[in-house]
């Protein structure tokens, strides 16, 4: 019994961090869509609470994208912010940019709802205002959309000026995420949207409950329920400031997993007649999110087996070994500079972060206004370095 638990364990693991991207990997990539010439009109949807350290640059960004500028408009919503956020986008606001102000602090979600009610257009291009789109970027995505099967398009959005202590790991795993999305895009579908950039069709979106925590995978689940695909688009880049430290890392990836345990919670996964998009959510999200419990089953079971074998000494030694090196990094800042510390740190961090992110999803812990880390005002954020 103990064995068949290690077992059971290890291969879970192994499936979704190993053979799952293996897999998709060597699935033949789909054709590129050929471009259809006419852009369609497209709403702009930027949620803002105390953003005024980027708020400008990103109006500017917008306005900087090659699309064409009466197909275009820009929708902010000041979330109750206590910064200048308010007066910057008040002092933009004209025929192409829109602003609305919420008094009180109401959460993402409402925000987003409320943008998307005054949207003009039937294209939604949903985006932080700490990213920096390149110029071509939403004309890249927005020519899948001349494909009915494609209900939102996403991109390729990169890292910068994260905290340099976990920043190998970090871009580590995203470069791995890119990759899984590059692939499953050719099977059938991405998973979820990056929530920094990506573009839909609006009459997919729905109305978010008020207390959502993770707004953009309730929007891909809604996407994906309705029959339609996720397209990743690699040539439609941007940059967004990382976390600047640690514990914000923690912290966000604590919500994201509590986000996640409220939409299992209430059902928002994909059709059940769809077994080619089941394989896909579990390989890569539900395995993910259990993958704490999976670990800790590993390191109990191998220990009550270590008597009976070599290879379950081997295997708990291992374990041991990585968990002590994980708790010198923790008491060690300066060790995870080093590509080696930076990926054992930040595998450690998001999974301690998940387990606690996973308990305060079913006990209804985690609040859905999120606390981002501080905005850093820059002058490159226009030309993406």
């Amino acid at each position: 019994m103990i064995q068949c638990i290690f077992w059971l364990a290890a291969g879970l693991l192994l499936h979704t961090y190993v053979l799952y991207p293996l897999f998709v990997g060597f699935v033949r990539r789909s054709q590129r869509p050929e471009n259809s010439g006419e852009l369609p009109s497209i709403s702009v949807i930027v949620p803002a609470h105390n953003e005024a350290a980027v708020l400008e640059a990103k109006i500017e960004n917008v306005r900087q994208l090659d699309y064409p500028a009466d197909r275009i408009e820009l929708l902010i919503f000041d979330d109750g912010s206590s910064d200048e956020t308010a007066q910057i986008a008040e002092a933009h606001a004209g025929e192409r940019v829109r602003f609305f102000r919420g008094e009180t602090r109401s959460g993402k979600a409402n925000a987003v709802n409320r943008l998307v009610d005054e949207a003009a257009h039937k294209m939604l291009l949903l985006t932080d205002a700490n990213v920096s789109m390149n110029p071509d970027s939403v004309s890249q995505m927005v020519r899948h959309l001349s494909d009915p099967a494609v209900g939102a398009v996403t991109g390729e959005v990169r890292l910068v000026g994260s905290d340099k202590e976990f920043r190998s790991g970090e871009m580590l795993y995203y470069r791995l995420e890119r990759r899984i999305q590059n692939a499953e895009s050719s099977v059938g579908s991405v998973m979820g949207v990056d929530g920094a950039m990506y573009v839909m069709r609006r009459e997919l979106f729905g109305t978010l409950p008020s207390d959502t925590i993770l707004d953009d995978f309730l929007i891909s689940m809604n996407i994906l329920r309705a029959g339609k695909r996720i397209v990743y688009e690699p040539m439609a880049t941007a940059v967004e400031t990382g976390t600047p430290s640690a514990r914000q890392e923690f912290n966000r990836r604590i919500r994201i997993a509590a986000g996640a345990v409220q939409l299992l919670k209430r059902g928002n996964v994909p059709r059940w007649n769809d077994p080619s998009i089941w394989f896909q959510f579990l390989s890569h999200k539900v395995l993910r999110w259990t993958s704490p419990a999976m670990i800790a089953l590993m390191l109990a079971s191998s220990a009550a087996l270590a008597t009976t074998h070599w290879f379950y000494s081997v295997i708990l030694m291992t374990e041991v070994i990585l968990l002590a090196i994980a708790v010198i990094l923790v008491v060690k800042p300066s060790l995870r500079s080093t590509n080696l510390g930076g990926v054992i740190f930040f595998f450690a961090l998001s999974q301690v972060a998940i387990a606690i992110g996973l308990f305060k999803g079913v006990f209804n812990r985690q609040p859905p206004q999120w606390e981002k880390g501080q905005r850093v005002k820059h002058t490159k954020i226009l030309d993406g370095q």
